[in-house]
């Protein structure tokens, strides 16, 4: 029967990816790891790309503490195109360096210098500069005979006490976490301003500057928040004009604006009708060729007495006080005389003419 070998085609992550970059220590050309979680590279989506790490893609799907890294292959007859890879990968230690039970724990993070093995391991290895193909691939990793592996570590040693090895030996420098970059990127910041004493002088009377402009905005919110707004309205008592500004019978509107007040000269007395609609508070308009007051909003329509008789209103309009002081006719807005009261005619309610 002819050899055979598996080749990666197609790799990917399933969902629960721990972030311990434990996969791109591994193999770099297919995973990179993010700040929360690990992603397949580009360029890694091509077949052809894959066969030749599969041995890197299987020792991290290996290495993975959470088992995320999935990957399919497929069977291509012929030997192996990588033995040093692959004997880096399955070998058993014992096989090349001693037996597998011969071996004490592994010393995971050596303090001082790198341990005389690992330096050793660095030595032997060797680069296959295979350049930038089609798919703009970077240099494989350094190839390591399985003996100098098995010498160095154990064989029962689980994935992460390897990663952890090879980071504490010196062969291997991890990446800078998000917090640490952070940190090392205020820390140039810092390091790069150099102020003198006039500047921060001067920063130090801005800042201060700055506070007391926000301080000021609060205060006057709170003071527009907590005094109460004041409506500016007209006096309830005016002077109208003199009792010859209204000489003919008809409705003046010279008021209407400023007041809220319609001067009516009923030929043989003046009142003052307010222009308030007794139904919804509306303001009817005069409508000369009518002879009438008439309301846009709901139609309500008044005689020139300004008594209602068309549309929604339940009452006539509301007349205000008025009375002489001299020659000068006085309109007091604070005294009003309603029809339904029979309060039309009383004193103070007209003028007679």
């Amino acid at each position: 029967m002819a050899e055979t070998h598996e080749q990666v085609v197609k790799v990917w992550i399933a969902p629960g990816c721990i972030v311990c970059d434990s996969c791109e220590t591994d193999c770099p050309e297919v995973f990179e790891v993010q700040e929360e979680t690990c992603v397949i590279r580009p360029e890694a989506q091509d077949a052809e790309f894959t066969k030749s790490l599969t041995p890197s893609i299987k020792i991290a799907a290996e290495g993975c503490p959470v088992d995320v890294i999935k990957f399919e292959t497929i069977e291509v007859e012929g030997p192996e195109p990588w033995p040093d890879q692959e004997e880096v990968a399955t070998s058993p230690a014992g096989g090349a360096g001693g037996e597998k039970s011969g071996h004490a724990p592994a010393q995971l993070i050596p303090q001082g210098p790198p341990d005389p093995k690992w330096a050793q391991l660095l030595a032997d290895s060797h680069i296959a500069h295979r350049g930038r193909g089609k798919h703009g691939r970077i240099a494989s990793p350094a190839r390591v005979p399985a003996a100098a592996i098995a010498e160095a570590l154990p064989a029962d040693a689980p994935p992460d006490a390897r990663a952890a090895a090879m980071v504490g030996s010196g062969f291997v420098q991890p990446r800078m976490g998000v917090a640490e970059r952070i940190r090392t990127a205020a820390q140039a910041l810092v390091g790069a301003v150099e102020l003198t004493r006039r500047q921060f002088n001067v920063i130090l009377a801005m800042a201060w500057g700055a506070l007391a402009a926000v301080g000021g905005l609060c205060a006057a919110a709170l003071q527009a928040f907590m005094v109460p707004k004041v409506t500016r309205e007209p006096p309830a008592i005016f002077r109208a004009g003199k009792l010859s500004d209204f000489p003919e019978p008809g409705v003046y509107t010279v008021h209407k604006i400023d007041h809220g007040v319609w001067m009516v000269n009923l030929g043989d007395k003046l009142v003052a009708i307010s222009t308030t609609c007794t139904h919804l508070g509306c303001i009817p308009n005069w409508l000369s060729n009518d002879n009438k007051f008439k309301c846009p909003c709901h139609g309500s329509g008044f005689q020139v007495t300004g008594m209602n008789f068309e549309g929604p209103a339940p009452r006539p309009l509301e007349r205000h006080g008025i009375y002489l002081d001299g020659e000068f006719v006085v309109v007091d807005k604070s005294k009003k005389f309603r029809q339904e009261l029979n309060q039309w005619g009383l004193d103070g309610s007209e003028i007679t003419i």
